[in-house]
């Protein structure tokens, strides 16, 4: 079983013939894990086993994990080829270890000797010894054979799913007239074919024609292409998944994957995620119908007729549409005022002030650090503490789409902090990989205000990462419940919405204007327009992961499940014919965990709530905000952690007010 660090950095891509491209760190592993299995048991301490184990999946991680993340970004589809490979080599390396009695037994026979190893220490010794509780030490010998068995099936099936959803290559073919009122920038930018333009249905590109494209038919047309993406042979993969999950839950002990997935998050158990929607979903419906008749009646003032319907490929066209008639704001106008280098620089403004810290672009001596740049839209920088002088380790930026190319937004970690033996300590290294817009002949990269909410989100994983002082590899940085990793980033989106802040680096890229007062009123004004349906769809892809991964045997047509619980959720007719778990690549890397995005949106709200309250630029509540979360890591419990901060115990009421609902 990987541990929690591993689990959020590896992703697992196809599958190769060996060698393996990582084969010297895999045969330097094995021969330091040969060593510390040698060692008597009357002569096994604390340091000699328990902290090796720590040394040695750290020293295996960073030998070979950066040939494995070059499968996300190079530019060379060998390289790609053989990242996938690394990554597929990893995840296997790390089941087995996590599946070897020899080394259970090594560190039982630590845990049993007793003896004082600090908070840090006997924490990972306990996170220990139930990883290989979990992963099926205990067991009888068949049992774990057949485990065995479906950790390699899995490990397999994990990668197709994966490099089926990268590997699609749907386009809608359109003509110019269906393009109707995407902006002509834009459609400068799509290849053509015999006069027709060729859509990529990505997310990015899907999304500029929901949001702008006039004509119906278009939306319609590439929003059931958006759900249709990487084919039913997915589907397939996906429900071979769940049954597999399942069974391996019940070999385990639980009555589900569900419930073996959230005993180790802050939910512990199904039965609490599903009160979380119990009191949720109520609150949300009120402001969902609120939401709904303000959309339908726009798109019947906009078409002229009466009657229209709201479909879900209108959410989006409305929105913006709504934006732009009722409070004045046009996401086109906006993005003028967002160019990339100088949210880049507002960014690193506002957090090196909040946190103390200094970053210095050092991509011209990457090669003397021995650090590689695979493109040249990369840059490196490295962090320091302003009081100390300390440097507290580097990050990458890789912010434009290109072939071949990770599709999303991301933090991938490279390297984790890391105490040794000696007392010296490896600093993180971590690469920031988004897909924002590039720059045309005549314009510079121009973000809009939601991709600029996604750099300060991307941001706040990194300095989740930087900040930590996680002594072992364990606990660094991220390495927290899952349900909790996405709460920094969620929290350091608010910055984006304060006038303050963004009169520091919202300027029009032509005339260096700053940001019209009246406009950022319009966006704020604006900010919860839609926010019921919006978060109604957040709910409908956590129940539909929760619902997948709670049937225990796991036999399921996902299809009709997905359509079940699509009419449960959402105030839209579904739409025959859809299967867009096929494209959901959350379902197999979250595992009934996809719920944790508004689970931590509510830790996240009650943490700003401090901010908000001292204000937002307030040094002090940032260094406690710091010292008790960020530092942290893993190293606690994240309840505690947000209890320490808070000086109480956390409640929704800043996360209903976030979404414009009150409790």
């Amino acid at each position: 079983m990987l541990s929690t660090v591993f689990s959020l950095a590896l992703a697992l891509l196809p599958l190769q013939d060996s060698p393996s491209p990582i084969q010297g760190a895999l045969d330097r592993a094995d021969a330091r894990l040969q060593q510390l299995l040698e060692i008597p048991d009357a002569e096994r301490t604390f340091d000699n086993t328990v902290r090796a184990l720590d040394d040695l999946q750290a020293s295996f991680f960073m030998d070979g994990r950066m040939k494995s993340f070059l499968a996300q970004v190079s530019t060379d589809p060998d390289e790609r080829a053989a990242g996938r490979q690394a990554s597929a080599d990893f995840g296997n390396w790390f089941d087995k270890l996590y599946q070897n009695e020899d080394v259970f037994h090594a560190l039982t026979v630590v845990g049993e000797g007793g003896g004082e190893f600090g908070a840090e220490g006997t924490r990972y010794l306990e996170r220990l010894l139930r990883d290989y509780r979990r992963s099926g030490m205990g067991l009888s010998e068949d049992k774990r054979e057949r485990l065995s068995a479906i950790e390699e099936q899995l490990n397999e099936l994990s990668i197709e799913f994966s490099q089926n959803i990268s590997d699609d290559e749907s386009v809608v073919l359109l003509e110019p007239e269906e393009c109707a009122g995407v902006p002509q920038d834009f459609l400068d930018t799509l290849p053509m074919q015999a006069g027709l333009y060729v859509v990529e249905l990505k997310g990015a590109t899907a999304g500029i024609f929901f949001s702008r494209c006039e004509v119906e038919s278009t939306r319609k047309k590439i929003s059931i292409g958006f759900s249709r993406r990487a084919g039913m042979k997915n589907v397939a993969v996906l429900e071979n998944m769940i049954k597999l999950r399942a069974e391996k839950a019940q070999l385990l002990g639980y009555p589900t994957t569900a419930a073996f997935e959230t005993e180790i998050k802050m939910s512990k158990s199904p039965d609490a995620v599903l009160a979380f929607y119990d009191d949720l979903r109520p609150k949300l419906r009120k402001k969902a119908l609120v939401d709904f008749e303000e959309y339908q009646n726009a798109k019947r003032a906009h078409t002229g007729d009466p009657d229209a319907k709201l479909y879900p490929w209108d959410f989006s066209f409305y929105g913006d549409l709504l934006k732009r008639e009722k409070y004045a704001v046009d996401s086109e106008k906006v993005r003028e005022y967002f160019p990339v280098e100088q949210v880049i620089d507002g960014v690193f403004d506002v957090t090196q002030e909040l946190f103390g810290l200094r970053f210095v672009d050092v991509t011209a001596e990457a090669g003397e650090r021995g650090r590689l740049l695979w493109h040249e839209d990369v840059r490196l920088y490295e962090v320091f503490d302003v009081e100390t002088g300390e440097v507290l380790g580097e990050f990458y930026t890789d912010l434009h789409p290109r072939p071949g190319k990770y599709s999303h937004a991301a933090q991938f970690p490279l390297v984790g902090r890391k105490q040794w033996a000696d007392g010296t300590v490896t600093k993180p290294l971590v690469a920031l990989v988004c897909n924002f817009t590039k720059p045309t002949a005549d314009k510079p990269a121009l973000l809009t205000h939601d991709e600029v909410e996604t750099f300060f989100h991307e941001f706040g994983h990194c300095l989740h990462s930087i900040l930590t002082e996680a002594n072992y590899f364990e606990f660094s940085g991220t390495a927290v419940a899952r349900d909790f990793v996405e709460a920094p980033s969620q929290m350091l989106e608010n910055w984006i919405w304060n006038a303050d802040v963004l009169s520091r680096f919202a300027k029009h890229y032509e005339t260096g204007e700053p940001l019209p007062r009246e406009m950022l009123d319009g966006m704020i004004a604006a900010r919860n327009l839609g926010s019921g349906m919006g978060a109604e769809g957040q709910v409908f892809l956590g129940m539909l992961d929760f619902t997948y991964y709670t049937d225990p045997d796991g036999e399921l047509d996902t299809t009709a499940v997905r359509q079940e619980v699509y009419g449960q959720t959402r105030l839209f007719e579904p739409t025959p014919g859809l299967f867009g778990q096929a494209s959901f690549g959350h379902l197999d890397g979250y595992r009934a965990g996809y719920y944790g995005y508004l689970w931590s949106l509510v830790y996240a709200q009650d943490m700003f709530s401090r901010f908000e309250q001292a204000g937002i630029m307030n040094k002090d509540v940032a260094r406690e905000y710091r010292e008790k979360v960020l530092a942290k890591g893993g190293t606690r419990d994240a309840i505690d952690l947000v209890r320490d901060f808070l000086g109480r115990e956390p409640n929704a009421d800043a996360f209903l007010r976030h979404l414009g609902l009150e409790r």
